[in-house]
């Protein structure tokens, strides 16, 4: 009776190499949140995801792009966490992003992790990283507005004031509220949310 030929092994082309990406990009995430963005070398993030440089070239063409992967990543992960379209009004959404600050749920700036002036420098000395982080700054503005928008239109916001111009001041609170805490001023980020949403609420 003939031998049977052996099956040769199937390639997984596409989802082999989805999962590699992916590999890389969770260990990255894993490793900025520890070390800060210019802690862990590329060799260290590819030994950590059990890969080669070699895997590393194939997906990215450099630690920027890399670096761009990333915030793609963990930004509208938090922005999508933080801030999801038409889902409880300003008021819901600021209590989950002092929900958030309070219990360390940012996954890239827990105790340790990448702080402010780390990504501000990435971002000055990269443009790709600073075109990514004001594209996440605007998703950011978008969709507050819109639940500025509704407050406004229940009666429960002032309508005297544009919503994408609250919106844009509601965010410059957050980027100055995590400077002062990266500074080590207590923020009681608890009794100042309530504030915050003070000042637009009806009269």
């Amino acid at each position: 009776m003939a031998s049977a030929k052996k099956r040769r092994p199937q390639k997984r082309g596409p989802k082999n190499k989805e999962a590699t990406r992916a590999a890389l990009i969770a260990s990255g995430l894993e490793l900025f949140a520890k070390q800060g963005l210019d802690g862990p070398s590329l060799d260290d993030i590819c030994a950590h995801a059990g890969l080669t440089r070699g895997a590393f070239y194939v997906h990215f063409e450099d630690r920027d792009a890399f670096l761009h992967a990333v915030m793609d990543r963990v930004g509208q992960q938090i922005v999508d966490e933080l801030l999801p379209a038409r889902a409880g009004g300003f008021a819901e959404a600021a209590a989950r992003f002092v929900e958030a600050s309070a219990t360390g749920r940012y996954p890239l700036m827990p105790e340790g992790g990448i702080r402010p002036y780390q990504l501000l420098d990435a971002c000055a000395r990269s443009p790709v990283i600073r075109d990514r982080y004001i594209k996440l700054v605007e998703t950011s503005i978008e969709r507050v507005a819109e639940l500025v928008a509704e407050g406004q239109t229940a009666g429960l916001l002032r309508r005297d004031i544009t919503p994408t111009h609250a919106a844009t001041l509601a965010l410059a609170l957050v980027v100055g509220a995590q400077t002062l805490a990266d500074l080590g001023m207590p923020m009681p980020l608890v009794e100042l949310a309530p504030s915050v949403v003070g000042l637009l609420a009806a009269r």
